[in-house]
Parts: structure tokens; sequence; C-alpha cells
């Protein structure tokens, strides 16, 4: 910025001089004429330079302190201690033979069916008569075994047998977790150029 001052103080020399130059007798074109220029314009013709300084102004601006970060953290898997109930033995059946069931019965048999037959006997008078004779049937008992029940198979059931066992089991696993940590701002004040400078020619006013 200061270079642009200088700049525009020097374009304003020199057009002070191309202004100045003709009032100078002799028109001497050596760096000793521009010392102190005597000024010959009077009234309206006469124009001053005019230097106009820059004008500044305060802001507020953030800036990034801490840029956003961004961590991995690794979470172990974890782990318990469970208790289970477990089997020993197992349930088992057990086959048992049953015998067959006899009992001893009495029936009624026949042992003679019922006849007729011949008798010849002598009467009372001694002569001699013949006569059918009914012979009745003739029963009797007889005892016999017999099956009450047939043999059969029966299981008798053996309720299994459990226990308790401890192991350690996986409750999560293990895992990445990303933790973003968001960027840090803070603000300062600067100054800036609102407008810069200048540098004009104006009417003297005399």
């Amino acid at each position: 910025m200061t270079f642009r001052l200088l700049s525009l103080s020097g374009l304003a020399a020199t057009a002070l001089m191309g202004l100045a130059a003709p009032a100078v007798a002799g028109g001497c074109t050596t760096s000793s004429c521009y010392r102190a220029p005597v000024s010959t314009c009077g009234g309206g013709s006469c124009y001053k330079l005019v230097t106009a300084p820059p004008v500044y102004d305060t802001v507020s601006e953030s800036y990034v302190v801490r840029p956003e970060r961004t961590f991995s953290k690794v979470i172990p898997a974890q782990y318990e201690t469970v208790i289970e109930k477990v089997v020993v033995q197992p349930e088992r059946r057990i086959a048992r033979q049953i015998p067959a069931q006899y009992k001893t019965v009495s029936e009624k048999v026949l042992i003679s069916p019922a006849t007729r037959r011949w008798e010849v006997s002598r009467d009372a008078y001694g002569q001699t008569t013949g006569c059918w004779v009914d012979v009745p049937a003739r029963y009797g008992y007889q005892q016999r075994t017999v099956e009450v029940s047939p043999a059969s198979v029966d299981y008798d059931v053996v309720p299994a047998v459990y226990g308790e066992r401890t192991r350690r089991v996986m409750v999560s696993a293990s895992r990445v977790v990303h933790e973003t940590v968001p960027a840090e701002y803070a603000t300062r004040q600067r100054q800036v150029m609102v407008s810069p400078g200048s540098q004009y020619w104006a009417k003297g006013g005399y």
C-alpha cells in the first residue's frame, strides 16, 4: 500500500512539473530546476495538489485455532461367565419282561354219554324178563391251566441326570469407534483498507 501512495505522489509531482515547466524561463532540463519551482499562476488558472489519505477500519474475523480431528479407538470384546445346565446322563428306557399269567380252572366234562341197554333178569316168580334200561350220561370234573394274560415287555424310564457348568461367553465383539473432535475457532481483529488514498488537482481558488 505504501508503494501505491508513493507512485501516486510521483505521478502528481510529474504532472506538477509539467504544468510548471512553461513558467520556467529558458525551459531547463536539469534536475535542479524542480527543487524550488516558482509559481506564476494566478486566479482561476492555478491548481493545487490535494492528497486524500487511505481510510482504514477494524474488522473482526474468526480463524481456525485447531482443525477438526478424528480419533479411532478400539473397544475390546466383552466377556462374561455364565452358568448353564447340561445333561450328565441322558434319559434311558430299560426293558422289563413281564411273564404270562396262568391259573387253574375246573370244568365239567362228559365221561360217558347217556345210553340204553337191554337187561335180562328174573322176576319174583322166577321168570326171565328183559327190558330196556336208560343209562344216564356220566359227568366228571377236570382241572386245566389257562393263560390269563400273555407275556409282554414293559419299559422303566430312568430320568436324565443334569449338572451345571460355567463357561466364558462373548457378550459383545470388539469394534472400532471413531470420535470426531470439532475444530476450534477464535476471533481476532485486524485493520483493513476501506478505500485507498488518492491525489488529485483542484483549483487553487486564489
